[in-house]
């Protein structure tokens, strides 16, 4: 299992490192998703997002723990949400304390 904890990276370019990493060509990979080669290529670049059902698939693939690459996911899902607004600490805090009011 790799640590996100250490480094800051976007998903896709996280997914390709693992993907170097176990020495997978892209359309290895590709194929072992059942996802075009270009697809995934877009994915890795940052062009596209990948779908929640992918990720879970990444980490099958990728022999990789699935609850750290959501995490990672969701949390560029978060970024690419508020990096343009300027009260995005402001929004986070109310969205921690409804998510609060929620578990509870």
């Amino acid at each position: 299992m790799t640590s996100l904890n250490n480094s800051i990276m976007e998903f896709g370019e996280y997914i390709r490192s693992l993907r170097e990493k176990r020495n997978l060509l892209l359309r290895e990979m590709a194929a072992n998703l059942n996802m075009d080669v270009a697809y995934l290529s877009k994915i890795e670049r940052g062009n596209r997002m990948a779908r929640r059902e992918q990720v879970v698939a990444f980490a099958k693939t990728l022999k990789e723990d699935e609850n750290e690459l959501i995490k990672l996911w969701m949390s560029e899902q978060i970024v690419l949400m508020l990096k343009n607004e300027k009260e995005r600490t402001e929004i986070l805090k109310i969205a921690e304390e409804n998510l609060n009011r929620l578990t509870k």
